[in-house]
């Protein structure tokens, strides 16, 4: 007997994350829609994540942990997906928790999407417990949206759904960027607009809901607009050296609005704020350096495995 196909793959990459990666998976297993599967993409040094995704998984057949042979969240996504049976495919991070009825939501979203569409649904900030920071990539409205063409804001959040022909036609994520890579970020931000610029639309559903877990210090925060600010940068970098007049503006406006914002918070005092305007600023030019250090020795945005 064949079984069926799941619904959903849900796409998990991984590493040296051991609780937070079992955490995730265990709120997938909670969800009461049954046609799923979790492709746990191990990037981790150790056997800890694994141990732990294993027991968090208790012996369910639709969690697979996988071992994808180089380090690099772009590179583990490129890998895993052409493995993945279901008929859509659902990207997250491993600091995210599914809400109750995430994928019944997310599964009468992308019914109603119609052709040419990804979905992104609701990603509403953890709980911040002391000594704390705020997390990363939220996306709380209430009211849904649809984006097309030339979008002047960064749309692929860890709550995402799209079909494979979507990942097929715009070739893959970039694997000189993202985590695990030099330009640690910005993997999502290029895919997405990537998606546009293919005819593509992006629906925001704020229905289908997951956590985004606040587990990082102020400091670690710090460190992590950084690199946000160096895979912006790159992501700017790659694309005005195709000439791109749209992406001109949106580094131009980018650069002084964080700066405006920078010196906004130095004037009220808010040092932590300002702090973290300027690792980004900062960040962004050494991304610009070194993507075009990349692009110049003629590095490609995907290897072949």
């Amino acid at each position: 007997m064949v079984r069926e196909a799941p619904f959903f793959s849900i796409l998990l990459p991984t590493r040296d994350r051991p609780d937070l990666a079992a955490d995730c998976v265990r709120s997938i297993l909670e969800q009461e829609m049954e046609a799923w599967e979790v492709l746990v993409l191990d990037q981790s040094d150790s056997a800890a994540s694994a141990d732990a995704v294993g027991r968090a998984a208790g012996g369910d057949r639709r969690v697979h942990l996988l071992r994808p042979p180089h380090k690099g969240k772009s590179r583990a996504l490129n890998w895993g997906i052409p493995q993945a049976k279901g008929r859509w495919l659902v990207l997250i991070d491993d600091d995210i928790l599914a809400c109750p009825g995430w994928l019944q939501a997310l599964a009468i979203a992308v019914a109603a999407a119609g052709p040419r569409a990804a979905v992104v649904g609701r990603v509403k900030p953890g709980e911040i417990a002391s000594g704390m920071a705020e997390p990363p990539a939220t996306w709380d409205d209430d009211e849904p949206a649809e984006f097309s063409g030339r979008v002047n804001r960064d749309l692929m959040h860890p709550n995402f759904a799209m079909p494979l022909a979507a990942f097929q036609e715009v070739r893959g994520f970039d694997e000189r960027l993202g985590p695990g890579t030099g330009m640690p970020s910005a993997e999502d931000n290029d895919f997405a607009y990537r998606l546009l610029s293919a005819g593509w639309r992006i629906l925001y559903r704020p229905a289908p809901t997951v956590i985004h877990r606040a587990w990082r210090s102020p400091e670690q925060r710090h460190g992590l607009k950084r690199s946000y600010g160096i895979g912006q940068g790159a992501f700017y970098a790659k694309h005005l050296a195709a000439l791109d007049p749209f992406i001109a503006y949106r580094c131009v406006r980018d650069v002084l609005a964080t700066a405006r914002a920078a010196a906004g918070a130095a004037v009220r005092g808010w040092h932590t704020e300002r702090r973290g305007h300027l690792a980004f600023l900062g960040g962004m030019f050494v991304g610009l350096v070194r993507m075009g250090a990349l692009m110049a020795r003629g590095t490609p945005a995907r290897e072949k495995l």
